[in-house]
């Protein structure tokens, strides 16, 4: 039984998410995932951005090869007037079970990891296989990589007798 839990349940709504995305492997991505976040605060504000969170978004994982694509971006209000070479990723409205990582960012791995392989399989919910994404709100301090980031991971039902 998992000792984290989920601080709220939350129905989120449709986003669009722009950035930069990248493919990685489980075992490069502590060193690789912090240098993308150093190229995308290069990028500055994008056009019609929406709010000033930041989003790390996860997709296509694969447990097979060891890879996962990671997308460090900013909520739009619409894909128009993007750069071409930036990543575009739509999040379908889901209901979240929301957590909170109060460490240093640097240790983020270790939790996602226990939602996924403790809290979720004995939760009797199931991955809605949607984009899972951290949030870095104003909480958050990008320099020390301290003040604490939500981590919503999409959910559905868990199918019975299958």
């Amino acid at each position: 039984m998992s000792t984290l839990q989920p601080v709220r349940f939350e129905q989120g709504r449709p986003m669009l998410f722009a950035g930069l995305r990248r493919k990685h492997t489980f075992a490069s991505m502590s060193q690789d995932i912090p240098r993308q976040w150093d190229d995308f605060q290069e990028l500055g504000g994008l056009p019609g951005q929406v709010g000033a969170a930041a989003y790390g978004a996860i997709c296509g994982g694969d447990p097979q090869s060891q890879t996962m694509e990671y997308m460090c971006a900013v909520e739009v209000q619409s894909f128009e007037g993007l750069p071409k070479n930036l990543g575009r990723m739509r999040v379908p409205a889901v209901r979240y079970a929301v957590f909170l990582h109060g460490d240093n960012v640097a240790t983020i791995q270790s939790t996602w990891r226990e939602i996924v392989s403790s809290w979720l399989p004995s939760s009797g919910l199931r991955s809605a296989n949607t984009p899972d994404f951290e949030v870095y709100d104003e909480r958050f301090d990008g320099e020390t990589g301290e003040g604490g980031v939500e981590i919503w991971l999409g959910v559905q039902p868990a199918l019975h007798g299958g």
